[in-house]
């Protein structure tokens, strides 16, 4: 599972835990490699979000992935899984956006 964190915009260090920061969502294994694609795109753009390390994405990177992920929303007809990851990852973006925070994904 990956547990993803909001941190403040500045940070440009991952902490070592998630202790103190406000839990964002999770993704697991499944639904991260269902956004394979987006995932490629998105390290394009300059934000990597790997699934079996820790990382940090400070709030341009997240507003890059939004951007990304909203051009490319699963076509109609896409499996539900897909669906389902991708509106639980667009929700993340979404609400870390809005805020002007960044992103911090613990693997465990």
């Amino acid at each position: 599972m990956l547990d993803i964190c909001f941190v403040e915009p500045e940070r440009r260090h991952l902490p070592k835990d998630p202790g103190g920061l406000v839990h964002a969502g999770c993704v697991d294994l499944d639904a991260h490699r269902s956004l394979a694609a987006l995932f490629d795109r998105c390290i394009q753009g300059g934000a990597n979000l790997k699934y079996f390390d820790d990382t940090l994405l400070r709030a341009e990177q997240v507003v890059t992935m939004l951007a990304i992920f909203t051009v490319n929303a699963p076509e109609r007809g896409a499996p539900r899984g897909q669906i389902a990851a991708f509106k639980s990852m667009h929700a993340i973006l979404t609400r870390a956006a809005a805020q002007g925070v960044g992103l911090a994904a613990f693997c465990d």
